[in-house]
């Protein structure tokens, strides 16, 4: 019997599942569980959005867990988790266990499983007592039995890789502790609030508190609340999205550093600033619309994270699209690419890309639907720069108003978070247009780098098609009269001696032929963040 158990095993361990692959069934196995919950048993019937947050909250919820337990696992076994996936694939089916154990003890209701909201004094009974010492209306019936076998499994797994009884003992104790953490998160989550903030004493929390810090109807910026009884779960969901994030930047370290920092570095930071700034600048006018709006609460912060990663996210989506489809091209111009290293194939590469891309949309999703709308048109318009059958990258001017298009995405994104009904309606069509004419003309700064490979590739950019020198010129020029026409566009003679300055240093620092075309874009940036400082000075304060 053991043997054929290991043998089973060692099968096991040696199944790989693919990025794509792992995350379809993932995602899969948390619908058949919302399913269960909402279509197969006495629940009554909700609306589209409440069972969106449901479906998201799970995924956060599960996700996390798994990627805590996976990577204890890991560290306990020595085995990469690559090793782990098709353990942990077997171990996801777990998700669906506790509804139906709850519909075959009830005849087909499912028991209220919440989170442990407790004081600070009674955390040790609820661990001591495995969840035994929550109030009445909460029962954990298929989520004790689903979280004890999951414990049961791995402790046993780990047994079996380490032949050594205290390290499995050790395991099932640190596994408990990683559910038990999970299944009180709110409660850990608000006595560190409580603490950095020293709003009050932690020892003097009350498990209404937390309840009513999660379960607040108040707008975040200008974002209402849309459903009161999913307050807790959407409130909880812009904090474990972040942690999402952030437990698959570890685990991505223990599978394949390598291939992590080769992402990273590809990330191209003069991007990732100006995107971060367009975003910035947009919660910026925004706030000026919308002063009654702007608050500094955690959960307002959390907002402003969660859509800080989702824009690097999505950044992240269309860079691994770009190179894709610019392979030949960097492998003239910048062979440092992950692609053109090998570190990746076409089809990893292209399976992180979607992956990049679903995380933006369900991390946007998490805070407006409207924010997820705007990361797609971003996504599309990328997709239609860079892939065929359009590949519009090859038409200059045509390019760059796409690309500007794509950056106007951005600073909306940030804006409707401070509208009061997420729209840009309110938002000053001269500063649209500003920003329309600016990008477009301004942002062949970019193709200066790639002339070798454009020009074998025939891809038509301004400086292919003028040479290094006439472009840097035309770029300048352009550079210079798009400060000075803010002065025009925004109606603002203050600003006309900022402008010349700013536009005379911007347009001989393009011109100069000392400045390599790979260094062009941070200088530019720099000058372009201080004279946007000093516009919103001069105008808005």
């Amino acid at each position: 019997m053991l043997l054929k158990l290991k043998e089973k095993k060692n099968l096991a361990l040696k199944k790989e599942i693919s990025l794509m692959n792992w995350t379809a069934i993932f995602l899969s196995l948390i619908f058949l569980r919302v399913f269960i919950e909402q279509f197969l048993s006495h629940a009554r019937p909700r609306a589209f959005y409440s069972l969106f947050i449901e479906y998201s909250h799970d995924i956060y919820f599960f996700g996390i867990t798994f990627l805590f337990l996976w990577i204890l696992t890991s560290f306990l076994t020595k085995k990469n988790p690559c090793e782990l996936s098709f353990i942990f694939l077997l171990g996801s089916w777990l998700i669906l266990l506790p509804p139906v154990l709850d519909m075959i003890r009830t005849q087909g209701s499912v028991f209220w499983s919440f989170y442990i909201l407790s004081d600070f004094g009674n955390l040790s009974s609820h661990f001591f007592t495995f969840f035994g010492n929550l109030p009445s209306g909460i029962v954990y019936f298929g989520t004790k039995i689903t979280f004890f076998l999951a414990i049961i499994f791995l402790s046993i797994f780990i047994f079996f890789e380490t032949k050594n009884k205290l390290c499995a003992l050790i395991s099932f104790l640190f596994f408990y502790i990683i559910l038990f953490f999970m299944g009180a998160f709110p409660t850990f989550f608000f006595i560190g609030h409580t603490f950095f903030s020293a709003s009050q004493k932690v020892t003097e929390i009350k498990a209404y508190q937390i309840a009513q810090f999660f379960g607040s109807s108040q707008k975040i910026l200008g974002v209402a609340s849309q459903n009161l009884t999913y307050n807790f779960a959407s409130n909880l969901n812009l904090i474990f999205f972040p942690l999402l994030i952030f437990m698959l930047i570890i685990f991505s370290f223990f599978w394949d550093k390598k291939k992590l920092f080769a992402v990273f570095f590809n990330l191209r930071f003069p991007q990732i600033i100006y995107h971060s700034g367009l975003f910035l600048i947009g919660i910026g006018l925004g706030t000026v619309d919308f002063s009654q709006n702007f608050s500094f609460t955690i959960f307002s912060l959390m907002a402003i994270l969660c859509l800080l990663l989702v824009v690097w996210l999505a950044w992240t989506a269309s860079v691994i699209v770009n190179d894709i489809y610019d392979f030949e091209i960097d492998c003239v111009s910048n062979p440092d690419r992950p692609l053109v290293q090998k570190i990746f194939t076409v089809k990893e590469y292209f399976s992180l890309g979607i992956f990049c891309f679903l995380l933006s949309i369900l991390g946007a999703s998490s805070v407006g639907f409207s924010f997820a709308g705007l990361i797609i048109v971003y996504q599309i318009l990328a997709y239609f720069y860079s892939a065929p059958p359009f590949r519009l990258k090859k038409f200059p001017l045509f390019a760059t108003f796409l690309s500007s298009s794509a950056s106007l995405m951005i600073l909306f994104l940030g804006y409707i978070l401070l509208s009061d009904d997420q729209t840009i309606r309110h938002l000053s069509w001269r500063i649209i247009l500003l920003l329309w004419i600016t990008y477009t003309f301004s942002l062949p700064i970019k193709d200066f780098k790639d002339i070798e490979g454009d020009k074998k590739y025939r891809i038509w950019t301004i400086p292919v098609i003028l040479g290094e020198k006439k472009a840097r010129l035309m770029v300048a020029i352009n550079i210079f009269v798009s400060y000075m026409l803010s002065v025009f566009l925004l109606n603002e003679m203050r600003l006309f001696i900022w402008a010349l300055i700013f536009g005379t240093a911007s347009f001989l620092t393009v011109t100069s032929l000392k400045v390599k075309p790979r260094q062009l874009f941070w200088p530019i940036l720099g000058l372009v963040a201080l004279y946007t400082f000093i516009l919103v000075r001069i105008i808005f304060l």
